[in-house]
């Protein structure tokens, strides 16, 4: 096991927590109870890519501003670092190569070893990202290969991540952006700004004066409770739409428009 903590939180109360992880899982906790932020990046590895990555990570806090930064998990030189991520109801195989020197035509994982067109590498753990912040908190994260998982009520989140999922409960305000990933969010409170490209986009119950949910390829679910108000835009080129109590809502402006798919509104 390898693991980096916060040494000493700067201050008490609720924090931004910015981080930047690029492979692995994020997970957030929101704990009423807690008065000061705690954060640690773990692998199960002693050894190898996905150790060096978190043994290279920094945390550190200045006055309410919490930052994490996991570098890049490295290919060996000549080779390929597969990292297996498991988690959310599955796992997940992300290859990271080194300086390979011609074609790569199969592959064979022998005791840990990749045995790749003549090269070599190794199977490394995924890096897991644990954060514990006080309520009224925001994250603020980047992301290429990583998934979030968010505890309890959040204040805010914007998200900027290539291949990543979102699976969260309560958020204030919710703002990502991805390229391949699913949103699934149990209540937005405030307002939601959710545009990906390949994914799907859940929201369960939804109280917020503004939602634009875009995708181009996938499914788009929301149920408006009782204080949504303004615009629902729910747009998607590939996919169907649900929403659900906006039927004789006159407060509320709904827009709906996929191009193959089905429509539901009630």
């Amino acid at each position: 096991m390898t693991s980096k903590s916060l040494p000493v939180p700067a201050a008490v109360g609720s924090v931004l927590a910015d981080i930047t992880c690029p492979m692995g899982t994020v997970r957030v906790t929101i704990d009423p109870a807690a008065i000061v932020a705690r954060a640690e990046v773990w692998t199960e590895d002693t050894t190898g890519p996905s150790a060096d990555a978190v043994a290279k990570s920094r945390i550190s806090q200045d006055g309410q501003h919490l930052t994490i930064t996991v570098p890049e998990v490295n290919g060996g030189a000549n080779g390929i670092t597969q990292t297996v991520i498991t988690g959310n109801g599955g796992t997940r195989i992300t290859q990271v190569i080194g300086n390979v020197t011609g074609s790569v035509t199969g592959m064979t994982i022998v005791n840990g070893q990749v045995i790749t067109g003549g090269s070599t590498g190794t199977v490394s753990s995924g890096i897991e990202v644990f954060v514990t912040l006080p309520a009224s908190s925001g994250v603020q994260m980047k992301s290429h290969n990583a998934d979030l998982v968010v505890k309890g009520l959040l204040a805010a989140l914007d998200l900027t991540t290539h291949n990543g999922n979102v699976l969260a409960g309560i958020i204030g305000r919710a703002k990502v952006r991805s390229h391949n990933g699913d949103s699934d969010i149990e209540a937005v409170q405030e307002w939601a700004d959710i545009k990906t490209h390949n994914g799907n986009t859940y929201i369960g119950s939804y109280g917020g004066g503004a939602a634009q949910l875009i995708t181009h390829n996938g499914n788009i679910e929301l149920s408006a409770a009782p204080s949504a108000s303004g615009r629902i835009e729910a747009r998607a080129y590939n996919g169907n739409l649900r929403l659900r109590g906006v039927s004789n809502r006159p407060e509320l402006d709904v827009i709906a428009k996929t191009r193959n798919g089905k429509v539901s509104k009630r």
